[in-house]
């Protein structure tokens, strides 16, 4: 009797066990499919969001090697709008590299509100900022990586407008005088035998009278001359910029010798005062110029205090001309 009660009660232990085993497996079972019903609701979604979007979206699934793109940003890159196994793709066909690199690069952490040039399907270039957000999975692997590419073209001509703008001195279209110091320090280093060049300031003689006897139109019409012949007298490479007031400044890289400094200095001179004439300027307009030459041991200071120090002494003389050094005190040069 007492074996028979052993058996009944170890059949149900067992019984209980398998009932236990079996519904922790329906859990498993269950708790599965619901998260692959979820992932898979979640990804149909955002394949939903990319097929009706104007958004120029991608979406990549890291585990599969699946890229699906919006339309939008299909026509963009010039893909389709799924691509399985994508890196091999990128590898394998020559014609879609360029396009792949580019969503290579955009799917990197670093690429996150960065800007990037992309060639439209029309042949245009436009300027686009990268958006990314990468989602992970339990085990802190790359599930999938959300992208999406901004046209903001109009944006950045906006800002390269309004930074060359802030160059620019307003009224002369020449480089006011904190960027022209900057440039002129950041240029005026390290210069070889080879590839030195000149330095020159200049100011309009006496031109606190065109203000006060012809007025301030008159004024300013007599800086824009001057700025006019510089740009007109000079190279394209040359660095021209207003310092302040009436004092321009010009550096002129590479010039070969004081004799072609000279010789500019004196076209200089000659084209403000017929150039300020033609306009219909009533008193005559003269400069006088300070310019040196430059050398392996000179900076912006050095040749700024060479080339004022030249100016005065051309003041000195009487104005209406210029004084260019040598650079080296033992063989200065003075002109005119």
């Amino acid at each position: 009797m007492a074996m028979v009660s052993t058996k009944i009660h170890i059949s149900a232990l067992l019984l209980v066990i398998a009932v236990l085993w079996l519904l922790s497996l329906l859990f498993t079972v269950f708790y599965f499919r619901k998260v692959l019903k979820r992932e898979r609701k979640l990804k149909d979604g955002m394949g939903q969001i990319l097929n009706f979007t104007e958004l120029c979206a991608f979406v990549f699934d890291m585990r599969k090697d699946d890229m699906r793109l919006s339309p939008a940003c299909s026509r963009l890159l010039g893909l389709p709008e799924q691509i399985e196994n994508f890196t091999e793709v990128c590898q394998d066909e020559p014609n879609q590299e360029a396009a792949c690199h580019k969503l290579l690069q955009a799917m990197t952490p670093e690429a996150d509100q960065q800007r990037m040039q992309l060639t439209r399907a029309n042949g245009t270039t436009g300027t686009y900022r990268v958006t990314n957000r990468l989602y992970y999975t339990a085990s802190e692997e790359i599930d999938y990586i959300l992208g999406l590419f901004t046209d903001i073209t109009q944006e950045a001509h906006r800002e390269e407008h309004l930074a060359v703008h802030a160059q620019i001195d307003g009224l002369t279209h020449v480089y006011n005088s904190g960027t022209v110091r900057r440039l002129l320090s950041d240029t005026m280093t390290d210069f070889s035998e080879d590839n030195l060049g000149a330095f020159l300031i200049l100011d309009i003689d006496n031109f606190k009278k065109f203000n006060d006897i012809y007025g301030h139109q008159v004024g300013d019409l007599v800086l824009r001359i001057v700025a006019r012949v510089l740009k007109e007298q000079l190279r394209v490479n040359d660095v021209i910029g207003r310092l302040g007031g009436d004092e321009f400044c010009a550096y002129l890289p590479g010039l070969p010798s004081i004799g072609f400094l000279s010789t500019l200095c004196e076209r200089l001179n000659k084209g403000v005062t017929e150039t300020a004439a033609a306009a219909g300027v009533e008193a005559p307009v003269t400069i006088s110029i300070g310019a040196t030459m430059l050398h392996t041991f000179d900076d912006f200071l050095t040749a700024y205090d060479r080339a004022d120090q030249a100016l005065y002494e051309a003041k000195e003389k009487g104005r209406n001309g210029y004084v260019a050094k040598e650079g080296r005190a033992e063989n200065n040069s003075d002109q005119k």
